[in-house]
């Protein structure tokens, strides 16, 4: 279900459900999609902007970063992402390494990370989502020798 809105989203997350649809979701008991539709709403996977409106929120796009990764192709340029995060932020750290390896990030150091794809927006959102703005650096180059 998530998949289903996440195609139906622009690129700041926002799609349109019509009355119609609307009434489908609430009114299927028999395929559960009423059912998703609220669980995704109470889990807050989606937030309600007006009438028809909704927002996937930062908190469903971290969830599914190996689904929005899918589909990117190598542009190119590779993507470094560095950070010296303290070690109180222990269990931050550690979740953002997993979400680096979700978005096809590849080690070079413990705290050097590189990738082909072109997935800016994702990183800056996951730098976001954990804040580790300070301690978390992106760099976007032509090469780097992977030995």
């Amino acid at each position: 279900m998530m998949k289903y809105f996440m195609r139906l989203s622009d690129e700041i997350g926002e799609f349109i459900l019509d009355e119609l649809r609307q009434r489908k979701l609430r009114d299927n008991p028999r395929t559960g999609e009423g059912r998703s539709f609220r669980y995704l709403k109470q889990a807050g996977y989606l937030v309600p902007l007006g009438e028809n409106r909704f927002q996937i929120t930062d908190f469903a796009r971290i969830n599914f970063l190996a689904e929005l990764i899918k589909g990117r192709k190598p542009d190119g340029q590779w993507r470094v992402v560095i950070f010296d995060i303290p070690e109180k932020l222990k269990r931050n750290r550690n979740f953002f390494r997993r979400h680096l390896r979700e978005l096809g990030f590849r080690m070079k150091q413990q705290s050097v990370w590189v990738s082909p794809l072109p997935c800016d927006d994702l990183v800056e959102l996951v730098i976001k989502y954990h804040g580790l703005g300070q301690y978390a650096e992106l760099l976007v180059g032509k090469t780097v020798a992977l030995h």
